[in-house]
């Protein structure tokens, strides 16, 4: 499935920010921008409202003020609209991503799991270890926040549980970590950060696309539907796929990784249908099948 995306960046190298409404105005008017691509999907930073200023979690009261404000960009917009802001459930703060439908509903949310000590400190609580993916019309979309990079395993529980993509709604970029877990657990990622380094990883590690000091949003269309295979057994399967479905699919090899994709240009072709008409194995299949055996033998 091909899915139209934006993210948005802060720009707080380039921009005063000296109340919540600089902050709230500045996301209008990157959604108002946006909206020229028609886009699917739109993510934006963590806790966004708050960014660059000294505000303290505790110190709001008013957290549902922050979710209508989304739920109307989404509504207005007529997109899903991701992005992490500060709730109160339960007598609690978490620092919580939301995502929105087309209709400016509440899908899901997920709670940062691992808030960075001062964040604790000022009482943001920690989220359930085990948050499942949210359900879209496009699939299920993953989340995670910030600090959550550092640990890996839980977005392999995301990828475990049927996640494709993962929304990371950030303050700091997260670097070349997040290229490593793309590769590891073939995800794309869509990150929106508090500075100049939001933008979109494939499912293979690689950056498609970056903001700048030029550009503050950025999106680009991408198929979901794209596989990832390890070489070992399959040499001769591509140019056998190649002579069945020519044009109508892409295949690119990733030597230093011993992998490659195929991403099926076309609406008519279905990556399911080409594993099993020419018995491939994913990559992370292949993983688990090797696990498995050194496992027996071990």
């Amino acid at each position: 499935m091909k899915v139209k995306i934006a993210t948005v960046s802060l720009a707080l190298e380039c921009r005063k920010v000296e109340s919540v409404e600089d902050n709230l105005s500045f996301v209008e008017n990157m959604l108002e921008d946006i909206s020229a691509i028609s886009p699917d999907i739109v993510a934006l930073p963590e806790i966004f409202p708050y960014a660059g200023l000294p505000v303290k979690a505790r110190e709001v009261e008013d957290t549902e003020k922050m979710k209508q404000f989304m739920s109307n960009l989404a509504r207005k917009y007529n997109t899903y609209l991701a992005g992490s802001t500060y709730d109160r459930r339960d007598g609690k703060i978490y620092n919580a991503l939301l995502v929105f439908n087309r209709d400016g509903e509440l899908l899901g949310k997920y709670d940062k799991i691992h808030p960075t000590e001062p964040e604790m400190e000022d009482g943001v609580s920690p989220g359930a270890v085990e948050q499942k993916p949210i359900e879209t019309e496009f699939g299920k979309i993953g989340c995670q926040i910030c600090f959550d990079a550092n640990w890996s395993s839980y977005w392999r529980y995301q990828a475990d549980n049927g996640a494709k993509l993962v929304i990371f709604s950030s303050a700091y970029p997260g670097g070349r970590m997040l290229n490593s877990i793309s590769t590891l657990y073939n995800l794309f990622i869509v990150a929106s950060t508090w500075r100049l380094k939001s933008g979109i990883i494939d499912n293979i590690g690689r950056w498609r696309i970056k903001t700048d000091r030029f550009s503050y949003w950025i999106w680009d269309k991408i198929e979901l539907d794209t596989g990832v295979f390890h070489w070992d057994f399959q040499h001769d399967k591509p140019l056998k796929i190649y002579k069945k479905y020519g044009d109508k699919i892409k295949i690119e090899s990733f030597e230093d990784e011993a992998l490659f994709t195929i991403e099926p240009l076309t609406d008519d072709i279905n990556l399911e249908d080409i594993i099993r008409e020419f018995d491939l194995i994913t990559y992370r299949d292949y993983m688990a099948r090797a696990e498995g055996e050194q496992n027996k033998k071990r």
